[in-house]
């Protein structure tokens, strides 16, 4: 085994370095040639601490070559330059660029709230106690039976036009609820509640709806 075994560990007693080659006998080495001339080869090692004049060298791997050690120059955010390629952004120290781009953060929260609010579903109509669609459409109110900006319609006694404004979306599925005071039944698709759904562009068109003459609820989900 190499080296002395050190079971608990040591401590100096003084000021001075553990490693005495760091200075000449306590003080700083006067020159690179004394330190050269000083330090033995056998105890040099890659990057080793010399203090010379003062100043901080360390040996390079070499063991030959003394090298000053120099370090970045320290720096605040606002003094590093920023060279924008294109239009990202216009700032031009670390602070504004952080600021621009927490606005574009705000601006992406927005849009995504947005964009939740535009998927709402289900949107609901709520309809009159009748066997014939025109008759369940009579006295309806936009943006209380119905969404704002659709237009219902009757295209026969048993089905429903429903045009709404959600540009790019498609019908994925409907609902139709019975009413009965306070009590709602779902009624089965293709069956009880209607026929069929056909959608083309911003129209949906129910097809043989619920010829009960009660009210119904209809609820449209869109992708």
């Amino acid at each position: 085994m190499i080296g002395t075994p050190i079971p608990i560990g040591f401590f100096s007693q003084t000021q001075r370095p553990l490693d005495e080659a760091y200075l000449d006998n306590a003080v700083a080495w006067a020159s690179e040639a004394a330190a050269l001339a000083g330090i033995d080869f056998g105890i040099r090692s890659a990057y080793m601490m010399v203090n010379i004049a003062g100043e901080l060298y360390w040996f390079l791997p070499d063991l030959v070559t003394l090298e000053k050690v120099t370090y970045a120059a320290v720096v605040t955010a606002l003094e590093v330059s920023i060279v924008d390629s294109a239009d990202l952004y216009d700032a031009e120290n670390v602070e504004d660029a952080l600021a621009e781009v927490m606005g574009y953060a705000v601006s992406i929260d927005l849009a995504v709230q947005e964009l939740a609010t535009i998927k709402t579903n289900p949107y609901t109509l709520l309809l009159g106690a009748s066997a014939d669609v025109s008759t369940r459409l009579s006295g309806l109110v936009e943006g209380t039976d119905y969404p704002t900006g659709w237009t219902l319609a009757a295209d026969s006694g048993v089905n429903l036009m429903v045009t709404h404004n959600l540009t790019g979306r498609k019908i994925a599925s409907v609902n139709v609820y019975t009413i009965d005071g306070s009590n709602e039944r779902l009624s089965k698709p293709f069956d009880e509640a209607f026929t069929g759904i056909l959608g083309n562009g911003m129209t949906v068109k129910i097809e043989g709806l619920n010829t009960l003459a009660v009210p119904l609820r209809i609820e449209l989900f869109f992708n």
